[in-house]
């Protein structure tokens, strides 16, 4: 069982590694979410160490994990609040959220200014039995007191954004892009939730065997299954990117898209978009290197040159231009063809030469393109432009 605490952490490591390193659609979001995976990484690796019977070989990795631990639903909090309101702001009252965090500093403090015998006696109750960890009296509170309490927090934190999720799952929620979105931030929140709910569970269990309370529910075989269900809650947190890899390219932020733009309309009226500037320079990028010319040019290649996912790129373009991606890069053969045959290029080269120059495998789908475009075909336009 312990086991699942151990993959957790090993995919968690590698995950925060991406999400941090890897460039996006939405940094703030992105980076937030991969600080939370960083936590839950260390989380669950000294969750391993200790419940797997490693820590007297770890015995430096006990007591100072207790901080980070403490901050582990402020990235919830702040991820959840960047996707939904687009902005990272500060309200003083967010300082209650570092309660925790601090309760913890005064702690580890006390405990590490102590003499070394503190620390070992710390240590050898651990290695004794997880009731005996838990029951560890630092200064303020004990072990047990701390885990329910950042988990209290972690439960709050959820419930608070619950009108807020709600208000923006409903928004455009028929879009193909929200949709994804949703799902994830629904069952990230889902998880998250069990996580929170089953550590309570767990902790309290452990509070109550370490005062002498026995019975079926916590020392017998639902005790068991509650610890369980604590590790599986966790696991799922650690592996549920697996089903939305997008999220390694960050989500994009709503944006009123330039075209549609009007003083008339309110403020509501938001389109669920990509970042237009970022967006905006990669097509730049594009033309200015003029990819779009070789002939086995699509989406998948665009989508590696962009580095934005494929279907980021369709969404974009589809809700920015009205084009799909075959259009717009057809667009863009045909305002290149445009260019050259004004410049003379067919005075001295065929027409078959042109479409292979613009892109296009035979004469007949460029000039199939080049007439829907302008309504008329290559040589006519050819002769109104001498």
């Amino acid at each position: 069982m312990i086991l699942i605490l151990l993959g957790v952490a090993m995919f968690g490591f590698v995950l925060s590694s991406i999400l941090f390193f890897k460039k996006s659609t939405n940094t703030k979001a992105t980076y937030i979410l991969g600080s939370f995976y960083f936590i839950l990484s260390v989380y669950a690796f000294q969750g391993y160490i200790i419940d797997g019977g490693y820590l007297k070989s770890w015995t430096w990795f006990f007591l100072w994990p207790l901080l980070p631990y403490h901050l582990i639903f402020i990235p919830i909090y702040y991820y959840f609040k960047v996707i939904l309101t687009d902005r990272l702001t500060w309200h003083n009252a967010e300082i209650l959220l570092f309660i925790p965090f601090i309760l913890g500093v005064i702690d580890v403090t006390y405990v590490y200014l102590q003499p070394e015998t503190v620390f070992n006696t710390i240590i050898e109750n651990a290695m004794v039995s997880p009731e005996k960890r838990l029951k560890a009296n630092y200064l303020l509170l004990t072990l047990s007191q701390h885990m329910l309490l950042r988990h209290l927090w972690q439960l709050g934190v959820l419930i608070v954004i619950i009108p807020q999720l709600r208000d923006f799952l409903q928004k455009a929620e028929h879009d193909e892009l929200k949709a994804i979105l949703n799902k994830w931030l629904l069952l990230f929140w889902w998880v998250t939730m069990a996580m929170a709910i089953f550590a309570i569970v767990y902790v309290c269990e452990r509070m109550l065997v370490s005062t002498g309370y026995h019975t079926l529910i916590i020392t017998g075989i639902k005790g068991s299954i509650v610890t369980l269900i604590f590790y599986v809650a966790v696991f799922l947190t650690g592996v549920i990117p697996l089903y939305f890899p997008s999220i390694l390219h960050g989500y994009p932020q709503q944006v009123r898209p330039i075209s549609k733009i009007s003083i008339e309309e309110p403020d509501t009226d938001l389109k669920f978009g990509l970042d237009e500037e970022t967006v905006n320079s990669k097509l730049e990028g594009l033309k200015a290197c003029k990819s779009y010319l070789n002939t086995h040019f699509g989406l998948t290649e665009c989508a590696l040159e962009l580095d934005m996912p494929a279907h980021h790129i369709s969404y974009y373009l589809k809700n920015q231009f009205g084009l799909s991606f075959a259009a717009y890069r057809n667009s863009l053969r045909m305002d290149y063809a445009k260019k050259l045959i004004e410049e003379g290029y067919l005075e001295n080269n065929t027409i078959e030469a042109l479409a292979g120059e613009c892109g296009f495998a035979s004469r007949t789908s460029f000039s199939k393109v080049f007439k829907n475009a302008t309504d008329v075909n290559p040589s006519a336009y050819a002769l109104a432009n001498k």
